[in-house]
């Protein structure tokens, strides 16, 4: 579970997307899109992992009773409306119905009429409580982003990014040592900080050095995307685990050693990213291509 939350910054609609594209000023769109293929070879491996682990250990672990075909369908018709949200999203952009961000209003619109008419289970004050959430979430984005410009601000003054181009160029890493080395630096980072926090701080710097190396900013941003997931289950500041914790009351150490091959896993799948950029890039280049 731990590791499985952690799909949902990846698999679009993403946050950390957004926030990736709106500081390179690179197409949402694509971003969410190019998302997509490694969110679900992600959860092809998670799948495929915990099918294997389980049956090595089947002797240990209770199996509950399959459900029956007619639960089965029962509970497929009352998911059905739920799990029409995303398609309606992606596919909306996907075809050129709408933008990144029309398609979140159109979302937001959709889920609140499914909620409050078909589900009932949103009355008119909670629909208050989450646009007050909202306003205080955006405007901690925005005071967040104001800061990264000044802190942008001052690095291109300090001629920073000059700097670290002209490092790239006189150490002759090349791409893979490039993507190597921040890889490195963010998994790192996200031992300690939160995500928005790493984006605004390495983004603005690297930039010029990857347009130097000539590296596709979509490809850069499902790299970053992965390894922001990693810090969400590596101690000592992984949110999932902590979020584990307070739900099962489970010690932390347990959590930790359960979610330890999922981290193994996921730097597996970052790594294919790496040697195969179109497992990302594919499906951004037939959205374009339309």
């Amino acid at each position: 579970m731990a590791a499985g939350g952690t799909l949902g910054i990846l698999i679009p609609p993403s946050g950390p997307m957004v926030l990736y594209g709106v500081t390179t000023d690179t197409s949402i769109g694509g971003l969410f899109m190019a998302g997509v293929v490694p969110g679900l070879l992600m959860a092809a491996v998670f799948i495929a992992w915990s099918m294997t682990s389980t049956a090595i250990a089947h002797r240990h672990i209770p199996r509950e009773a399959r459900a029956s075909l007619r639960e089965a369908l029962v509970a497929i018709r009352k998911a059905l409306w739920a799990l029409s949200l995303p398609v309606f999203v992606l596919g909306g952009m996907y075809a050129g119905m709408f933008t990144a961000t029309e398609a979140a209003a159109a979302g937001a619109w959709l889920a609140l009429l499914v909620a409050v008419l078909i589900y009932r289970t949103v009355r008119l004050r909670a629909i208050w409580d989450s646009a007050v959430d909202a306003c205080r979430v955006s405007a901690m984005l925005f005071m967040i982003l104001a800061g990264a410009s000044v802190f942008g601000h001052v690095l291109t003054k300090m001629r920073i990014p000059q700097q670290i181009v002209e490092t790239v160029i006189a150490a002759d890493i090349g791409v893979a040592g490039f993507l190597i080395v921040m890889m490195a630096l963010i998994f790192v980072l996200g031992m300690f900080l939160e995500s928005i926090s790493i984006i605004l701080i390495t983004t603005p710097v690297i930039m010029p050095a990857m347009a130097h190396l000539q590296i596709n900013p979509i490809w850069y941003g499902v790299l970053l995307v992965i390894n922001l997931e990693l810090a969400q289950i590596t101690p000592p500041v992984g949110m999932n685990l902590f979020t584990i914790k307070a739900i099962t009351g489970s010690p932390m150490g347990p959590i930790v050693r359960g979610a330890a091959p999922y981290v193994g896993l996921m730097v597996l799948v970052l790594a294919m990213i790496m040697i195969w950029p179109q497992i990302a890039l594919w499906l951004p280049s037939t959205m374009l291509a339309k």
